[in-house]
């Protein structure tokens, strides 16, 4: 029979060597038969003897009952423990067995097949607690070691248990300070939550969070439940937070040489050839037409005066000078422009509290150029004769809502051009979250919400 190391721990001796001979007649080898008689003697014996097996006596020389079972499984982790008792208590006996003893037997009813049973089922299950261990572990290693953040959650408050080095890193915290709170309370915008339909799609969620020593990161989560455990959850935290600025300061340098681009071409064509159409329509003056050159001066006249206020128009929209001295200085200008097309009436919210203030985290100039874009769209296709632009503040945003009572279109059908395109890239990088609304004749309402603070 194969060598099992057996521990057994008996302060009657002339008990432990009776059970020693009777393994030695089952074939066990008595070479890796181990006999003590205490807890300090099974101590000293664990530096140089491993057990597989102890068959424990709990009324040893320096230990009694539960205790002494409590003091050998710590010791021997994964050995199978077999308690050998000469009291018959049913419920001492439950209680071991539900601590994870193998088997409760009384020494009065001991016999050579029962011990070789019991050792044999020992000797499985402790291969079988061995394989889970493993398993565990080689779990917690790739848990452990994963050099992205990944956060154990329970329950529908998502409170976290298990942090890897990675998570602690990340939202620079201590092990103690991070278990137990809920994953939300690190959302910077505490409207930005994490429901339970972003964790039955496995879809990715993207939030602004602040770490433990107040930083603000910008974060991607996937958070997937755990098949096997109700109410537990994995949490994989993709931080974006250098990506996102790379691309904002990207951003930033092709929007900022845009509009240097667009200020040099209204410079242009305002300095240049609108002058040059403002003197050609001087000298046009100046002629005196014939009675049946009348009607093709005027024609003349008007169209010269028709193209000098296009132009004007042109420069006006690639270089609004109101901007200069406030976003809604300029948005006031933009709805006066649009109001003396006489096309429709354009009406303009801002309740009392929005101020110039309210726009100082904004990137002002892209938000003008988005308003401006969907004001053109509507003003091209929309057929309407109303729109309506509010501006109102709730705790953590600043929400725009644009609507006009034009055809309206199907969003399922529709298909974005360009314009929209440059619109949704603006948005994006500038962090403006935004939903629109349409129906085949029920107009559009555009609704834009830009961090506030």
């Amino acid at each position: 029979m194969d060598a099992v190391r057996i521990l057994i721990v008996e302060d009657d001796l002339s008990f432990a060597h009776l059970v020693q001979h009777q393994l030695e007649m089952l074939g066990y080898d008595t070479q890796s038969v181990l006999i003590v008689s205490s807890l300090s003697e099974a101590q000293e014996a664990k530096i140089a003897f491993d057990a597989e097996v102890v068959l424990l006596d709990l009324g040893i020389a320096d230990s009694n009952g539960i205790e002494t079972y409590d003091a050998i499984n710590e010791l021997y982790k994964f050995a199978s423990i077999i308690i050998l008792s000469g009291l018959n208590d049913m419920q001492v006996a439950q209680e071991i067995v539900a601590r994870g003893a193998q088997d409760y037997l009384l020494k009065t009813e001991l016999n050579i097949q029962l011990i070789d049973k019991t050792i044999r089922y020992g000797m499985l299950r402790r291969s079988f607690r061995l394989s889970i261990f493993n398993s565990e572990k080689m779990y917690r290693d790739v848990f452990n070691r994963s050099p992205l953040p990944v956060l154990r959650l329970m329950g529908d408050s998502l409170e976290i248990v298990i942090a890897n080095p990675a998570a602690l890193a990340l939202y620079q915290a201590e092990n103690q300070t991070i278990i137990g709170k809920p994953f939300c309370d690190f959302n910077y915008y505490q409207d930005q939550r994490i429901d339970m339909d972003v964790i039955k799609t496995h879809t990715k969620k993207r939030v602004h969070q602040k770490t433990m020593s107040g930083s603000i990161i910008i974060t991607e989560i996937v958070i997937n439940k755990l098949e096997h455990e109700e109410g537990a959850y994995i949490a994989l935290i993709i931080d974006r937070t250098e990506e996102l600025k790379f691309e904002k300061q990207k951003f930033d340098v092709i929007a900022q040489a845009e509009e240097r681009e667009k200020k040099k071409i209204a410079r242009e064509l305002h300095d240049g050839l609108g002058q040059q159409l403002t003197l050609v329509n001087l000298l046009l003056q100046n002629l005196s037409p014939t009675p049946d050159q009348e009607t093709a001066y005027l024609d003349v006249s008007n169209l010269l005066k028709a193209s000098i206020r296009d132009l004007r128009e042109i420069a006006y929209e690639l270089n609004p000078p109101e901007l200069e001295h406030g976003f809604i200085s300029a948005i006031e200008r933009l709805v006066n422009r649009v109001n003396s097309i006489g096309k429709l009436s354009f009406d303009l919210k801002v309740p009392q509290g929005i101020d110039e203030a309210s726009f100082a985290h904004v990137d002002r100039i892209n938000l003008f150029r988005i308003i401006q874009e969907l004001i053109n769209n509507t003003l091209k296709h929309a057929q309407a004769s109303k729109i309506i632009c509010s501006i109102e503040r709730s705790a953590t945003h600043l929400i725009i809502t644009i609507s006009d009572n034009g055809i309206g279109f199907d969003p399922e059908s529709a298909k974005h051009g360009m314009g929209m395109q440059n619109i949704q890239y603006r948005m994006k990088m500038c962090e403006i979250k935004y939903e629109y609304y349409s129906e085949i004749g029920k107009g559009v309402k555009f609704v834009m919400r830009l961090n506030s603070c």
